[in-house]
């Protein structure tokens, strides 16, 4: 008889892309690594996200009221890896400004929002987005992706088509 998997290992399982969410505030850049992004709606454009309820970046995020998500590549785990506490690697300085909103150089696109509400969700936080603008490259190249625990890459065929 197997051991039954937690809820964590199990929502493990399930691979996801890799974002980063970026605020300009009076502090300066901030940023974190999220895999929870998801669309909600599309008339209006609406996305969401979650981050832990202690996490002092959401809350700077939501009281900025403005925010950029960027949908990273394959080629980008370092930034990842810089947003999520793991790593240093990426120069925070290296982000572009378009109007209020910073973007990612070389990310998959950057979709810029307003916060149109926040909700709570057990530990963490569930703050949506309406989307006010969209910026991308015209070819989307690998996704960055991550499963169990560890960035993986999707396979080639996904950016192909």
């Amino acid at each position: 008889m197997s051991a039954t998997p937690t809820f964590r290992q199990m929502m493990g399982r399930f691979a996801t892309g890799v974002a980063v969410v970026l605020a300009d505030t009076p502090d300066g850049v901030i940023g974190l690594t999220v895999n929870s992004l998801t669309s909600l709606s599309l008339d209006p454009s609406l996305l969401l996200f979650c981050a832990r309820n202690e996490s002092r970046t959401a809350r700077m995020i939501i009281d900025r009221g403005l925010f950029s998500v960027n949908v990273l590549t394959a080629a980008q785990q370092d930034v990842s890896r810089r947003f999520a506490g793991q790593g240093d690697n990426w120069d925070i300085a290296d982000c572009r400004r378009s109007g209020p909103w910073l973007t990612i150089p070389d990310s998959n696109g950057a979709l810029f929002c307003e916060v149109a509400c926040v909700y709570p969700g057990g530990d963490h936080r569930i703050i949506v987005g309406e989307v006010k603008d969209i910026l991308g490259p015209a070819k989307a190249q690998r996704p960055l992706v991550y499963h169990e625990g560890r960035y993986g890459l999707a396979d080639a065929s996904l950016s192909a088509a």
